[in-house]
């Protein structure tokens, strides 16, 4: 048995020349078709704003980690600078020799530190000249025995973090002395 009955669409339940009529089943569908629609819709507009609350979360976040990136790093440094203040009240009739080896401790535990963070000294002197990881400051006459374009002085220490140039090292390079002109006669 089929129920053809036919239900005006929208109106006071009476059918007006100017209305389309259905059978029950398709405006039950249609019925069900928009309560699913405005399912979607509401799915949709609360996604849309966890996905706005997510950006200002993350944003935040980020601006949280950014203020507080060194904190730890600084936690260690703050040591090395305690070593050094102690190292400067040294007594005035302390030997050199005692300041000198108290600066060196207090580079040694500097460079364990930014070693911990990927930072690294590089090797310059005795190198090939290159400009990736050296800026001349100046050239000199090559000393015997030294390749033309090779480091022979290190006037600033570079450094590398990871797989990167953090700071180029300044650096002398020898250069090959120009052959003398000769007499044109």
């Amino acid at each position: 048995m089929t129920n053809d009955t036919k239900e005006p669409i929208e109106g006071d339940g009476k059918a007006s020349p100017d209305e389309v009529t259905l059978p029950r089943e398709e405006v039950e569908a249609l019925r069900a078709a928009e309560a699913k629609a405005a399912e979607y819709l509401d799915l949709a507009k609360r996604t849309q704003a966890e996905f706005v609350n997510y950006q200002a979360r993350a944003r935040r976040e980020r601006e949280e980690l950014t203020k507080y990136a060194l904190e730890r790093f600084l936690h260690e440094v703050l040591p090395v600078l305690d070593g050094m203040a102690h190292t400067l009240a040294a007594p005035s009739d302390a030997d050199l020799r005692t300041v000198v080896e108290g600066v060196r401790i207090v580079e040694r535990e500097m460079l364990r530190i930014l070693a911990k963070s990927g930072v690294r000294p590089m090797e310059a002197v005795g190198k090939k000249f290159d400009p990736l990881f050296h800026e001349a400051v100046a050239t000199v006459e090559a000393p015997p025995g030294t390749a033309d374009g090779t480091v022979v002085e290190e006037l600033r220490r570079g450094f590398t973090i990871h797989d990167r140039v953090l700071r180029p090292a300044h650096v002398r390079v020898a250069r090959t002395a120009p052959p003398p002109p000769s007499a044109v006669s």
